[in-house]
């Protein structure tokens, strides 16, 4: 548990410096001996395949050598009868003798001849009749239904073999047959002998230097013997009889080998000039034909000499792989934590806004298919950014319009009250101070009706005229901001009984009515929010111009402002989020904070050439109104001068 304690809390390229040499130890432990056996186990093998290949091959040499000496054995038989029937043939064509005598002598010189022990000559015709044969008894039967006989029929001249059991026999044996055709007579001369006779006319110099050759391992040869222990074909021990032969254990092998015949032995042997003794492996082949047996030999110890350096090897690879296991650890543990360190980098990136962020990782790995996954993420948050974005700002437009078209209609009623409504009811105003005035000096009553007529009159043009300056609370000119800021202040001070002050050292000059009315409405909401919420009691306008920049600023001595306590639940009141609006809607920076003396601080910063449609900015949040800026501003912010 406290291991496991401990590599829990390891870094990655601890984990798998220790997982990997752990592992590798293990591995090649367990190979090393894998291997050391499975060689061993192959090494085996091979010799003995090696041993059985070779041995085949001198079986197939000798049966082949064994094969074309009988077959140029009997070639040469069927065609010096060939010629001796030819020549009898030929005293028929002279007329020296009868066709019958000329066939009988033929056959007495035919049957005359022995091949081997057992084979003999004979002929039969293109019917498959016999004409000669040893035994009479058989001379002019047809022999068809035998399948040699048939081939002869077909071929009639060439060689073949087969199997035959003569009648007092219980096996077949295999036989050759050579044959040759003499047409004027229709005679297929063959001749045939038993392959197991072959052994007489076998040259074993043909293929003793081949068998002799051969070597496996260091001293490791081949040999063959005969079924009674006399060797035929021996590097050292030819023509002697070994049958009586022991190992270093009293076995005799020997005996065994010609007892089976065929098949793999193996025995300890000890040579003369040796001072122990060795395994020695034997695989064995029987050659019935012949009687011969074919053996391939080899000391166990020449084929394992390679496992000795194998295990040297081995023991070096180790240690060279135990140098390198930590180089190489290293650098497969950069391959996995770098990657995971460009990721996490990419995610802190990514974190701070920037969606389009890629990360790019050429291989198809678990690291790679991660990457992939990363940019599918990061692509869909780009997609929902880039969509919302487009969203808020299709919200932003059409808010915008709406307040537009609210300010439109506003400030078209307003100058329809003042520049319509407001000289038509002074044009009332003047008549019924006209018809008052015709009316005093006729002395009638009603001239205190129309004083009150007139009365009333004015009211309604002074209530139109408050209504104008409330809808469009800054006239066209030069000075209009100022001089509605002024206006404000006075009726602040007027209506609520505070101190309301404007210092405003520049001129206030904006090509935009449109501007100044936005900026006129956010300082009326600011003063209405100290005097409402902030309690305040002194309220000061400062109004500053920096290098083709405006800064405004409103200051109270009020309570200040609590974002956790004083605001709704999402973090900004209504009129803040107004001001916001319309700061943003001018291209103007807002910012709210409370100053070190106490109070709440309102500060706009505004460029003299922005427009009125600009991109929007960040609402204003918390951090703004605790007076710590967490964004960059829009516009360039420096000291304020008082």
């Amino acid at each position: 548990m406290k291991f496991q304690h401990l590599f829990t809390h390891q870094s990655i390229r601890n984990k798998l410096l220790i997982s990997y040499f752990s592992g590798f130890v293990v591995a090649l432990l367990i190979g090393s001996l894998v291997i050391y056996f499975f060689l061993r186990t192959t090494l085996r093998t091979n010799i003995e395949n090696e041993l059985k290949g070779s041995t085949t091959s001198i079986l197939n040499l000798v049966r082949t050598s064994a094969t074309i000496s009988l077959k140029n054995y009997l070639r040469a038989i069927v065609e010096k009868n060939h010629d001796i029937v030819k020549q009898i043939h030929q005293q028929v064509q002279l007329g020296l003798l009868s066709e019958p005598e000329a066939k009988k002598r033929a056959a007495i010189l035919l049957l005359s001849q022995k091949i081997g022990t057992s084979g003999y000559i004979y002929c039969l015709d293109s019917q498959g009749v016999l004409q000669v044969h040893p035994k009479p008894a058989l001379l002019g039967v047809n022999i068809s239904d035998y399948s040699f006989a048939r081939d002869q029929k077909q071929r009639k001249s060439g060689y073949l073999e087969y199997d035959w059991r003569n009648p007092d026999e219980k096996e077949e044996r295999p036989k050759a047959l050579q044959m040759t055709f003499f047409e004027p007579w229709d005679w297929i001369i063959s001749a045939s002998a038993y392959r197991e006779e072959a052994n007489q006319l076998v040259n074993v110099d043909d293929f003793r230097h081949t068998i002799l050759s051969m070597r496996f391992g260091r001293t490791g040869y081949s040999y063959v013997m005969n079924s009674k222990g006399n060797l035929i074909i021996h590097p050292q021990l030819e023509g002697q009889n070994i049958s009586a032969e022991t190992d270093a254990g009293g076995r005799r092998f020997i005996r065994e080998i010609l007892e089976r015949r065929s098949g793999t032995i193996t025995y300890p042997w000890k040579n003369p000039d040796e001072q122990s003794s060795r395994q020695k492996l034997v695989i064995f082949n029987y050659i019935p034909e012949l009687d011969w047996i074919v053996a391939s030999s080899s000391y166990m110890d020449e084929f394992y000499a390679p496992l000795k350096t194998l295990r040297d090897l081995m023991l070096a690879g180790c240690m060279l792989s135990l140098c390198l296991f930590i180089l190489i650890t290293l650098k497969i543990s950069a391959a996995i934590t770098s990657p995971l360190k460009e990721l996490e980098s990419k995610f802190n990136h990514g974190a701070t806004g920037d969606f389009s962020i890629r990360m790019h990782h050429e291989a198809k790995d678990e690291i790679g298919q991660l990457a992939d996954y990363f940019n599918t993420f990061m692509q869909q948050l780009e997609i929902y950014h880039t969509n919302l974005n487009r969203e808020i700002q299709e919200t932003e437009r059409l808010e915008r319009e709406v307040m537009n078209i609210s300010e439109k209609e506003r400030l078209n009623i307003g100058r329809d009250l003042h520049d319509d409504l407001g000289p038509h009811l002074i044009g009332i105003e003047v008549l019924v101070k006209v018809l008052q005035s015709k009316l005093r000096e006729q002395g009638l009553p009603e001239n205190e009706l129309a004083g009150k007529i007139r009365s009333l009159t004015k009211e309604a043009i002074g209530k139109t005229r408050a209504l104008a300056r409330g809808l469009c609370p800054v006239t066209i000119d030069s000075q209009g901001l100022r001089n509605s800021l002024e206006e404000l202040a006075h009726n602040v001070e007027t209506l609520f009984r505070i101190d309301c002050q404007l210092d405003c050292n520049c001129p206030v000059e904006f090509p935009d009515n449109t501007i100044a009315t936005h900026l006129y409405y956010i300082l009326h909401e600011a003063i209405h929010n100290a005097i409402k919420h902030g309690q305040a009691r002194l309220v000061t306008i400062r109004i500053r111009q920096y290098e083709g920049r405006y800064r405004l600023i409103v200051d109270d001595d009020g309570v200040g402002i609590d974002i956790h306590q004083r605001l709704p639940p999402d973090g900004v009141g209504m009129g803040l989020r107004i001001m916001s609006f319309r700061a943003k809607k001018i291209g103007a920076r807002l910012e709210v904070g409370a100053p070190a003396g106490g109070g709440t601080r309102i500060q706009i910063d505004f460029y003299e050439s922005a427009k009125t449609e600009v991109q929007p900015a960040d609402p204003v949040t918390p951090a703004t109104v605790q007076g710590t800026v967490t964004e960059p501003p829009l516009l360039p912010s420096r000291p304020m001068e008082n």
